[in-house]
């Protein structure tokens, strides 16, 4: 089915969704029990200052719990709501894989392709799509130590894409093995690939996410950072660290101007609107989407925990997940593809607890199954 058959599906399916408001009071007996525990388990962690953010759950397609807990700006004392914007660390990833999901079935680019077509002035050989979608390139990670490599730098200065591709051109650091050979989770892949879909599609990042993802599916709370556009954006919530006991800004960052592996920013509806688009196949086709939800493997026969910019439990092979961790953005989205639940988490504290709060929200989702995968 081309893009443009798939308008008036879309279009529905963007209509279904903003219709949740009107579904959440019909909820059977089961699932407001359920609601009201998860109610019950947000606000105490929230007034021990374990947890400051949104939460949103569904059950077979519906929501059955969408709440908030504190504030978005700690300075102003702003308190959040369903349409703050927050910043989704590592969950982007998953937005920057359908980027190259919705290529690959366009047929511009091959999972198979080696990176060098796109990115020829990258040093290192044999490196295919596939292995930056499903960390096993080898590249060197040196994200997470680019200040070491910018002794010169203005720190006036935020750092942006190419410049990870130019300390890649002209310091040549070693590779960490040879592609395909090993798992090993590295920002740089994601960032990489983000320079692809700039290339192939001739295009910013940010406007191809915008505009092929997120106004198509009607997310109006969602977009890429960019430090240029500080002034107008809305409802951007703040990420703060620990301080005194308090908070303080978190957000000063030299990296903050890269994009692909977080920059995303996105609110629990429009999240929600994400898995459905997902569950019901309208960016890519069913057999394109399970590439990115499927276990990948090596060139040793080994299956690795990792799709395309979706987690994977072991021997769990209908949950994807991912969480996010960037400064003082914690967060996550949990998929259970066979049972049409999905719980998404997004907390703007450097708080740890979001994870917990995940496994406790599983166990009252599945408490008579006694579910309890480990992530």
């Amino acid at each position: 089915m081309s893009f443009l058959n798939k308008k008036s599906d879309i279009s529905n399916n963007v209509k279904l969704v903003e219709n949740y408001y009107s579904l959440k009071g019909n909820l059977s007996n089961s699932q407001k029990t359920k609601s009201a525990k998860i109610e019950d388990l947000v606000q105490k962690l929230g007034r021990t200052k374990q947890f400051n953010g949104c939460v949103l759950v569904s059950e077979d397609g519906k929501i059955i719990y969408d709440n908030y807990y504190g504030f978005s700006d700690w300075k102003k004392k702003t308190p959040l709501s369903d349409s703050a914007s927050f910043h989704l660390a590592s969950v982007s990833k998953q937005f920057t894989a359908m980027g190259i999901l919705m290529l690959s079935e366009e047929k511009k680019i091959s999972f198979d392709d080696d990176i060098q077509k796109y990115l020829p002035e990258i040093p290192y050989k044999d490196i295919k799509i596939r292995n930056l979608l499903n960390h096993s390139s080898g590249i060197p990670n040196i994200l997470n130590y680019l200040p070491n490599f910018f002794c010169y730098w203005d720190s006036c200065e935020i750092a942006k894409n190419k410049d990870l591709i130019y300390i890649y051109k002209n310091f040549h650091p070693p590779a960490q093995f040879k592609p395909g050979s090993r798992f090993s989770y590295n920002n740089s892949n994601y960032v990489l690939l983000a320079e692809i879909i700039e290339r192939v599609s001739n295009q910013s990042y940010e406007s191809f996410i915008e505009k092929r993802i997120f106004k198509t599916l009607g997310m109006r709370h969602s977009f890429v950072y960019n430090i240029n556009d500080e002034g107008k954006i809305k409802n951007r919530v703040r990420i703060y660290g620990p301080y005194r006991g308090g908070h303080s800004s978190d957000e000063n960052d030299l990296r903050n101007g890269m994009v692909g592996e977080k920059g995303i920013y996105s609110s629990t509806i429009d999240l929600f609107k994400w898995d459905r688009a997902l569950a019901k196949n309208i960016l890519v086709a069913d057999s394109t989407i399970k590439k990115a939800f499927d276990y990948s493997v090596l060139t040793n026969g080994k299956r690795i925990n990792y799709g395309f910019g979706w987690r994977k439990v072991k021997n769990e092979p209908d949950i994807v997940y991912h969480f996010g961790h960037w400064r003082g953005a914690n967060t996550c989205i949990i998929r259970f593809t066979k049972d049409n639940n999905c719980i998404i988490i997004l907390n703007n504290t450097s708080s740890r607890r979001v994870k917990y709060l995940a496994q406790q929200i599983i166990s009252i989702l599945y408490q008579d199954r006694g579910f309890e995968p480990e992530f």
